[in-house]
């Protein structure tokens, strides 16, 4: 494919009217021109490349996030789309539990959903947050709390299972754990 230097070199040879030798002023000129399309070209590419979801690389990406308050950097580029997708297909028909789960995936999360009716209580039990941070993990909570049903009490457990080794190697102080004002039997209950 030729770049613009060449298609317009070899548009106006044929007339003759110009000396396009490289040594000449018009040839500069042309050069100048053509250096400015192929910088145009090249914004005018990555403008529509991030304009489109599927092949957002960047800031398409990431403006699309915005309008939900963090953008998920921790996901990779591909979770990242899939997060967008399923958080514009949310239609006013999505408020049952498969919408939920839709809502969940939305925010690059995976889990169980428990409804207790009678307590008017869900408990969500998130199983692939080991590498969130706390802060992430706050603004998916008020996310969660934000969508789900007002009338509710939500409850969003991202803890994993595993050892005191596992607890201990977070560097968390059980200073951190008291802050929530809870007791152990209340955190093992979900409540």
């Amino acid at each position: 494919m030729k770049n613009s230097l060449e298609n317009m070199t070899d548009k106006l040879s044929p007339l003759g009217i110009y000396n396009i030798s490289q040594e000449s002023n018009i040839y500069n000129e042309l050069f100048a021109y053509s250096s400015a399309i192929e910088d145009f070209t090249e914004s005018a590419d990555e403008l529509l490349r991030e304009a489109i979801i599927t092949t957002a690389q960047d800031y398409g990406l990431y403006m699309r996030e915005t309008l939900w308050s963090v953008p998920r950097t921790d996901l990779s580029v591909a979770e990242r789309r899939a997060s967008i997708f399923k958080r514009f297909g949310i239609g006013l028909s999505e408020f049952n539990l498969n919408g939920m789960y839709d809502f969940l995936a939305s925010l690059g999360l995976s889990g169980e959903i428990t409804e207790v009716s009678e307590k008017y209580r869900i408990y969500i039990k998130i199983d692939n947050a080991e590498n969130v941070s706390f802060p992430v993990r706050q603004y998916l909570t008020s996310q969660i709390e934000e969508f789900f049903p007002a009338h509710c009490q939500i409850f969003v457990d991202y803890r994993t299972e595993g050892t005191w080794d596992d607890l201990d190697a977070k560097r968390t102080m059980f200073d951190t754990y008291d802050l929530f004002g809870s007791t152990w039997e209340q955190l093992e209950n979900f409540e």
